[in-house]
């Protein structure tokens, strides 16, 4: 599910032009149901929309609401919540609703520093301290461990605890050809090293 209510981009980033979206949802008469697509790589979809004010700026009762049709999900072996960035109340209540938190970071200093600052939010207010990292756009997994290494260090100190490696992935050609073509990267090119990178992070996150 895209939770990136107001920027959403899954679907654009698949090549997919959805009918409806949660948007349609929250404030039509569509049932979530209704809303969800199945691009290739084995997966279905629940897009969200872009550049739409009421979906940025939800009411907690809306918010409540797309948590409850979440739930409903559990014909499914996994539900992946993609969150945008920040520590807004829609961030964070879809952070507090998943079972697991998993946090994308890269060596880029303001990149770790929101992090950071999630994961200090989500404890001190929350009582959230499991967090698993994927450290993105690495030449090798030494950069990756370093910068882990760097985060880590902080949460330990200012936090007490230990956050969780969970994998890296390359900065690669193949990302952005991934992107630029609107196709998924493992699928376009199953052999590469970030396609064993994938494997490998998901191994690590199976439940």
């Amino acid at each position: 599910m895209d939770c990136d209510l107001g920027l959403a981009n899954i679907d654009i980033m698949l090549g997919i032009n959805p009918t409806y979206t949660l948007h349609d949802v929250l404030f039509g008469h569509q049932k979530v149901r209704d809303v969800l697509v199945h691009p290739a790589g084995g997966f279905d979809l629940i897009p969200s929309s872009s550049g739409v004010r009421d979906m940025a700026q939800l009411l907690f009762e809306k918010i409540e609401l797309v948590k409850s049709m979440i739930l409903e999900f559990t014909d499914y072996d996994v539900v992946l919540l993609d969150t945008g960035a920040g520590i807004s109340e829609v961030v964070l209540q879809f952070n507090l609703l998943a079972s697991r938190n998993l946090i994308i970071i890269n060596r880029e200093l303001t990149c770790l520093t929101d992090a950071y600052s999630m994961i200090k939010v989500m404890f001190q207010v929350f009582g959230r301290s499991n967090y698993g990292i994927v450290v993105n756009s690495v030449t090798d997994e030494k950069e990756a461990l370093a910068i882990f290494a760097h985060i880590n260090a902080i949460s330990l100190r200012f936090l007490g605890f230990d956050l969780q490696y969970v994998g890296y992935i390359l900065r690669d050609n193949l990302a952005a050809q991934s992107i630029l073509t609107q196709k998924i990267a493992v699928p376009l090119s199953p052999d590469s090293k970030i396609a064993d990178n994938f494997e490998k992070i998901s191994k690590n996150i199976a439940f």
